[in-house]
Order: C-alpha cells, then sequence, then structure tokens
C-alpha cells in the first residue's frame, strides 16, 4: 500500500473475493464450452460503485469442451500470477485460474503485490518462458 492510498475495509475486500469466485465459476461450470481466462489477476477484475466484482479482459481466454480437462497453448499470462504447471507443460485449465485466484487473494489481503518486480537488483535474474 502506497502513502495516501485508501486502504479497503474487511468486508469490501470479501464482497471483491468472493464476487471473482463466483465470476470463474461461471467461466469453469456454467459457460458451454467453459472458459479458461489464464489471465486472473486484480487488474483483470472490473469493480463497480458498490465493489461488486466482475472478471473482465478475456483477451487471454481459451474455450475448452466440456469433455476435455486441459487445453495445450502457448504459454501467456502475467508473470507471478501463471501457475507454474502451466508454465512448464503449456496446458491451461480451470486450476491455471485458480492460482492466479490465489496470488489475487494474497495481494487482496494483504494489501501488497505478491512479486514487486522493482526490488529486482540489476544482478538477478529473472527467467521468463516461452514454449
Amino acid at each position: 500500500i502506497k502513502p495516501g492510498e485508501k486502504v479497503l475495509d474487511w468486508p469490501t475486500r470479501k464482497r471483491i473475493a468472493l464476487g471473482t469466485s463466483r465470476g470463474l465459476e461461471y467461466l469453469h461450470e456454467h459457460c458451454n464450452p467453459k472458459i479458461i481466462h489464464r489471465d486472473v489477476k486484480a487488474a483483470n477484475v472490473l469493480l463497480d460503485e458498490e465493489f461488486e466484482a466482475v472478471v473482465g479482459d478475456f483477451g487471454l481466454a481459451k474455450l475448452v469442451d466440456v469433455r476435455k480437462t486441459d487445453v495445450t497453448t502457448q504459454v501467456r499470462g502475467t508473470m507471478g500470477h501463471i501457475a507454474p504447471e502451466y508454465l512448464s507443460t503449456g496446458k491451461s485449465s480451470e486450476r491455471t485460474d485458480v492460482f492466479g485466484y490465489g496470488i489475487m487473494l494474497l495481494e487482496l489481503v494483504t494489501g501488497q503485490r505478491a512479486i514487486d518486480f522493482s526490488r529486482l537488483e540489476e544482478e538477478d535474474d529473472v527467467l521468463l518462458l516461452d514454449h
């Protein structure tokens, strides 16, 4: 949290978390074909004036036949929010979105970014993979 920024109260954080989870549940369980978002993060959750959450930005989303459990693609997403198994196999699934949701929850609860790339020193290595 930056100095001077308003901190969200706990009921508001809970509303955002639950709204986001309902949105992901809809994409994964109620769409046919189901939708894997592949870039779940705070910046892709839109909030109305009452802090009701809506999952947005479907630029990296993939449609998956309901009979399949995953889809193999070129790895796309935001570093720090990409599930490790997606990075290593190129296979995305609902679990990929759940990982991103978990990172988003961590940030929502702590008020800090999960990974702060600005803290990296010049000599630190950042591995970016592209399959």
